[in-house]
């Protein structure tokens, strides 16, 4: 069964199309990881015994494009990629031309692209790239008079990715695409129909109730802005994430579960295990990462996971409508956790049999982990994924009377795991074992 083909936008076309450095700054879900996917399969295929290096913060979206650069290859000359003992891999991509594509996740340092040389380097996620990856993977084009094509939504007004967009010296081209341009003028296809057309606009519309006008300007409208900061800088999240993933689960140990449970169309459920020391510093000893698992599945590895470590306390999010409340239910009724398992989310919630109240609010939860980590309480994982959750981590003020505090990252999921398992610092100051919540 044939593939159907991918119909390009005009912009996306100008970029596969434009020759020398590129940067793609966009708002969320344009198609910026497929555009470049799409340029360095043809650039492939036109420029035998070429090499492509592509960094992306993760094992994940290193891989992903590895997928999409295969996709266009399938589809355009499937008889140019290498079969045998060079057949694709998930991180290769070898044609008979000789040239190839190697994806590599750079996490803090970039060093697993040191000693490599490139005719094109594509970095991916470009604004959250840490500036020890740019001095690693830009001389891998040193020798071969090679060129940069980067794409991103934007992340402050710091870092190199800011630095090329606004070009100061003229070395990139620079393409400025934003969601609403993208989702409002791409023509009706077979692939792009009017119903999802429309309903992606209303999602537009929604998406900018329901943010500030900060938020939605960076994410929908791919805008720098000042006002929106880092809220784990580079320097606390390098001294914090040494740790190794321990061999084997020492018994007799204070654990607990801190669980971010996808929401409604994301895809990733996390499970993150601190240990509590004597000392009462936490040792971060495991995190699991499930994709597009149902609630029942969720919910068993719940189970499972407390099997392994008899964690003293389990939390996560169960708060009005969210997909926590039938799993919390469920662990309320199970001998096996029913003491273990505390309701933790941002609304008032009872904190006693009194039923007083008082506000648990998401910064209390943010500035919990912070403050472990100024005081060098809690070690984390070294681990991409979890750098990379804590890298995307951002704030804002709101600009009413209250002047509170809004946290928000696209790769939270890691991090909202965190802070609930950290909790278990303050559970000395609650009656933790809760019959109900309130909202």
């Amino acid at each position: 069964m044939e593939k159907k083909a991918i119909i390009l936008d005009d912009w996306q076309k100008d970029i596969i199309e434009e020759d020398g450095n590129v940067l793609l700054c966009t708002g969320r879900q344009v198609g910026k990881t497929m555009t470049l996917s799409h340029k360095a399969g043809k650039y492939m295929i036109e420029h035998p015994n070429t090499n492509i290096i592509v960094v992306s913060l993760t094992e994940d979206q290193a891989q992903l494009i590895i997928i999409m650069i295969l996709d266009f290859l399938e589809r355009t000359d499937k008889g140019k990629i290498h079969k045998g003992k060079k057949k694709p891999t998930k991180s290769t991509i070898t044609l008979t031309n000789g040239s190839k594509v190697i994806a590599r996740p750079v996490g803090n340092t970039g060093d697993s692209v040191r000693g490599f040389t490139g005719d094109i380097l594509i970095v991916d996620e470009a604004s959250r790239m840490p500036e020890l990856m740019w001095i690693a993977a830009k001389p891998t084009l040193l020798t071969t008079g090679g060129k940069i094509w980067m794409c991103s939504t934007p992340h402050g007004k710091t870092g190199y990715f800011y630095e090329c967009f606004i070009n100061k010296n003229n070395r990139f081209k620079v393409f400025h695409i934003s969601s609403e341009e993208v989702i409002k003028n791409r023509p009706v296809s077979e692939g792009w129909t009017k119903e999802r057309k429309e309903a992606s606009i209303k999602i537009l519309e929604e998406e900018k109730e329901d943010m500030s006008e900060l938020r939605y300007s960076q994410e929908y409208l791919g805008l720098f802005i000042d006002d929106l900061r880092r809220y784990f800088s580079d320097e606390l999240i390098n001294r914090v994430c040494t740790l190794e993933r321990p061999n084997t689960i020492k018994k007799d140990q204070v654990y607990s579960l801190g669980v971010d449970i996808a929401r409604m169309g994301d895809d990733d459920s996390t499970f993150e295990i601190l240990r509590r020391m004597e000392n009462n510093q936490l040792i971060h000893v495991e995190s699991v990462v499930t994709r597009k698992t149902l609630t029942t599945q969720t919910e068993r590895q719940i189970l499972n996971l407390d099997k392994l470590y008899d964690f003293q306390h389990i939390y996560l999010d169960a708060g009005s409508g969210s997909l926590g409340v039938g799993i919390f239910d469920h662990l309320l009724d199970n001998e096996q956790t029913k003491r273990k398992v505390v309701a933790i989310n941002n609304r008032a919630r009872p904190l006693d049999r009194f039923k007083s109240k008082s506000r648990l609010l998401k910064e209390d939860l943010y500035d919990n982990l912070l403050m472990l980590m100024e005081k060098n309480q809690i070690r984390l994982l070294d681990d991409d994924n979890i750098r990379a959750s804590l890298r995307s981590i951002q704030y804002e003020f709101t600009k009413d009377e209250s002047n509170q505090v809004k946290i928000f990252g696209n790769f939270s999921h890691i991090v909202e795991g965190l802070i609930r398992a950290a909790w278990i610092v303050k559970e000395k100051n609650l009656n933790v074992w809760l019959s109900s919540i309130r909202i």
